[in-house]
């Protein structure tokens, strides 16, 4: 009978170990070549654009007041799809039932400045994160949790707080700092990666925020009685509360409509943001 060859075991455990460092050593550069040079995790940038507000005293998209907005963010590129962003931001909103056939003799109007600092996670559809060789451009989703401060006032008296004067003669007078949601779509583009150098990240977007309140223009609920209002607090709160007596008009019954309780007020931002990775490229 023909006689089997015995394996040498020690030739055998050197090969094996050879195939275990050729196949690591493969492993690893592959995985070099698949993340090529690592584009930084931290952008810092500005955003820039239009603000506006919907509630009771806007008119469809409200055009006439639309106002300049801007803020600055920082943003962390958690991976290739997913960042985080917190920002500041100040806003400018106004509106009136001026030129609203249905509201028009109420004669109600409001502006306040917001200032918001929000926190966001943001989800890009395609690839874009900290990879150079994802893509370098992709549309973008935002949700968050934002704070915010506001203050009401007439637009053609800008030195009465609206919120002061109590206009809707409440039992308690409604905070001026308060806690909404952000959310908005985007689409952004990234220059092309250098060696050793960042890369800078241009978008436009939409952000809408939801407050959770209707106290936003201060109109809310029904009127107040105008002889109650004057006594107990003053002459003004009455007639910027009624302001129809502005341009000579009767005060209305009390308990008559003034604003829509049931209909919380937005704001929203329209714009543009630009953004730079501050962290080089470096190989890993």
């Amino acid at each position: 009978m023909e006689r089997q060859p015995v394996l040498n075991s020690k030739a055998n455990r050197r090969k094996l170990n050879y195939l275990v460092v050729l196949g690591l050593t493969m492993t690893l550069h592959l995985s070099v070549l698949a993340q090529g040079y690592f584009s930084g995790r931290k952008e810092y940038g500005v955003v820039f654009g239009v603000s506006n507000y919907y509630g009771d005293l806007s008119k469809g998209q409200n055009i006439k007041y639309f106002r300049p907005s801007f803020g600055v963010y920082q943003r962390y590129n958690m991976s290739d799809y997913f960042a985080w962003r917190n920002q500041i931001s100040y806003l400018s909103v106004a509106g009136t039932t001026d030129g609203n056939p249905n509201y028009q003799i109420q004669n109600l109007n409001f502006q306040t400045d917001i200032y918001e600092i929000s926190s966001l996670l943001t989800f890009d559809f395609h690839a874009f994160g900290t990879n150079i060789t994802s893509g370098s451009q992709t549309p973008y989703a935002m949700i968050g949790l934002a704070g915010y401060h506001f203050n009401p006032y007439r637009l053609d008296a800008s030195e009465i707080s609206l919120r002061s004067a109590n206009t809707e003669y409440r039992k308690k007078v409604y905070s001026r700092v308060r806690v909404g949601v952000p959310f908005g779509l985007g689409y952004k583009f990234r220059s092309s990666h250098k060696k050793y150098k960042g890369a800078w990240v241009f978008g436009i977007e939409a952000m809408w925020r939801k407050t959770y309140m209707d106290h936003l223009d201060d109109v809310s609920g029904v009127y107040p009685s105008y002889k109650e209002l004057s006594e107990n607090i003053s002459a003004a709160a009455a007639q910027y509360s009624q302001a129809q007596t502005l341009n000579g008009g009767d005060p209305f019954p009390k308990g008559i409509f003034r604003g829509d309780a049931s209909l919380d007020d937005w704001y929203y931002f329209y714009g543009f943001n630009l953004s730079y990775r501050f962290t080089p490229l470096t190989c890993r």
